[in-house]
C-alpha cells in the first residue's frame, strides 16, 4: 500500500475508525451531526469575509452600473453578437448551462444556442460562474490577486476581463489586425455618447481632463476593464441556508444537508481541496475529469491545464480548484463541462477518479472514499444549501442600441 497518498483527513480521522462523533448511529456515520454551534466549532466555519477592492478601483455605484451595461453589451464582441453574459448568464448562476460555451455566429442562449458558422468551434473549456469571483485567493492569502482561469494564467480581475475579446472562439478576435483589438473596443464605446457621458460620470478626473483638453475622451482601456471589473465583484453569495446555519439558524439546514455538511469535512474529504468560506483552495489538482471538447487552444483531448502556463511536468492535468459557491445552480461542471449533474460527480470522486485515459494513475490526488448511496445523496444535500444567487435588474436596453445579452 502506498501510505504517502493517503489524504490528511483520513491520518486525522485515524484512518476512517475514530473520527468525532463517528460512534453515533447510521450508515452515513454521523446520524445526529450535531448543533450549529457545534459544528462551526468542530470544523472551524467561517462566514464569509468583506471583500478587498484594489486600491485604484474602489466600489462606485457608478462604475458598477456601467460595468452592468458593457457586461451585456455585445458592442465588445468583433461581429457584435457576443457579450460576456452569454456565456456567464442570471438564469443559470452566471454560467451558461452548456458543456463547452458557443460564442460568435451563435444563436439563442444557454443550452439552447447552436452556432450558425461551420467555420467557428466551441470554447475549449466550461465557462465556469463569475459569482464571487472577487473572492478568489481567499482560501489562503486574502487578497485580490487571487488566480483566474482554470489555469490560473490570470490574476485580478482587471487584468482579465478584456482578455476575451482578443479570443477567436469567444469574441472573434481575428477580425482586426493583431495588436488592434482593444484600440478598436475602445473607439466604439467612445463613438457612443451616452457611453461617454456614462464614463464621464463614473471617472470625473478623466472627465475634467477632457473638459482641459488633456484627454480625448473619458473612455480607454483601463476604464472599461475597472468597470466591467467593479460589476463582476458586485456578484456575491454570502447568504446560503449554509451561511445561515453557521451564524446561528440551527433550521436553515435539514438533516440530512448536516449530515452532509460532516462528511464533507470528514469521510468524503472534500474540504481538502474545497476549504474556508470560499470552499476552495484555489490551487492546482489532478483529478483525471474526461475530456469532451477540444481543450485550450484547440489540443483534441490533450488539454494540460496548468502546464500550459508553467511548462513544468509536474503541472500536467491540474486544474484550478473552483468554489463550491451555488454549485448547483452551474452545472455542468469540470473544467470540460463533462459531468451533468452532483451525483455524476459525487459518483466521480468515489470512485477515485481517473476517467481521463492519458493521465497517469500514479499522478492522481484522490482516492476512492467508499460512500453508500445516502452518504452520496446527503452530499448533494450538503452542495445545494451552498446556493445563494444574486438578484440585479438586467438592462433593457443598451446606450450601444444592440440587444442586450440574457
Amino acid at each position: 500500500m502506498d501510505w504517502s497518498r493517503i489524504p490528511l483527513w483520513a491520518w486525522a480521522l485515524g484512518l476512517g475508525s475514530l473520527g468525532v462523533g463517528v460512534a453515533a448511529c447510521g450508515e452515513s456515520g454521523l446520524a445526529s451531526p450535531g448543533t450549529a454551534a457545534e459544528l462551526v466549532e468542530r470544523y472551524g466555519l467561517e462566514p464569509m469575509p468583506a471583500m478587498i477592492h484594489p486600491v485604484d478601483n474602489q466600489p462606485d455605484p457608478l462604475r458598477i452600473e456601467l460595468g452592468k451595461l458593457i457586461f451585456f453589451d455585445p458592442l465588445q464582441s468583433a461581429q457584435l453578437d457576443v457579450a460576456c453574459s452569454t456565456c456567464h448568464l442570471p438564469d443559470f448562476g452566471f454560467a451558461d448551462g452548456r458543456d463547452l460555451p458557443l460564442g460568435p455566429s451563435g444563436e439563442g442562449f444557454g443550452p439552447e444556442r447552436v452556432l450558425t458558422d461551420p467555420d467557428m468551434v466551441p470554447e475549449g473549456r466550461h465557462a465556469p460562474t463569475v459569482i464571487n469571483v472577487g473572492f478568489n485567493q481567499f482560501g489562503q492569502q486574502r487578497g485580490i490577486d487571487g488566480f483566474m482561469f482554470w489555469d490560473g494564467r490570470k490574476r485580478r480581475l482587471e487584468n482579465l476581463v478584456l482578455l476575451p475579446q482578443r479570443e477567436f472562439s469567444e469574441m472573434r478576435a481575428d477580425v482586426y489586425p493583431i495588436g488592434e483589438v482593444v484600440d478598436t473596443l475602445v473607439a466604439r464605446f467612445r463613438s457612443v455618447p451616452e457611453y461617454e457621458a456614462l464614463f464621464r460620470e463614473a471617472f470625473p478626473a478623466k472627465g475634467d481632463s477632457v473638459d482641459m483638453g488633456l484627454l480625448p475622451s473619458a473612455v480607454d482601456s483601463l476604464s472599461l476593464a475597472q468597470s466591467l471589473a467593479q460589476f463582476i465583484r458586485s456578484l456575491t453569495s454570502v447568504d446560503s441556508p449554509y451561511d445561515r446555519f453557521i451564524a446561528g439558524d440551527g433550521s436553515a439546514l435539514s438533516l440530512e444537508q448536516k449530515r452532509g455538511l460532516a462528511l464533507f469535512n470528514e469521510k468524503a474529504g472534500c474540504v481538502e481541496c474545497h476549504s474556508g468560506p470560499t470552499f476552495s483552495d484555489f490551487t492546482f489538482h489532478v483529478v483525471g475529469a474526461r475530456q469532451l471538447g477540444p481543450g485550450f487552444q484547440g489540443t483534441p483531448h490533450e488539454d494540460f491545464g496548468r502546464w500550459i502556463v508553467t511548462r513544468i511536468e509536474f503541472d500536467k492535468y491540474k486544474f484550478r480548484t473552483p468554489s463550491l459557491r451555488n454549485v448547483a445552480a452551474t452545472a455542468p461542471y469540470m473544467h470540460s463541462g463533462g459531468y451533468d449533474t452532483l451525483e455524476e460527480v459525487v459518483d466521480f470522486f468515489d470512485r477515485g477518479g481517473g476517467d481521463h485515459p492519458q493521465v497517469d494513475p500514479d499522478a492522481l490526488e484522490i482516492q476512492p472514499l467508499g460512500l453508500t448511496e445516502r452518504e452520496k445523496s446527503d452530499l448533494v444535500a450538503f452542495l445545494e444549501a451552498l446556493t445563494d444567487l444574486p438578484e440585479i435588474d438586467v438592462p433593457l436596453t443598451l446606450p450601444s442600441g444592440l440587444e442586450p445579452q440574457h
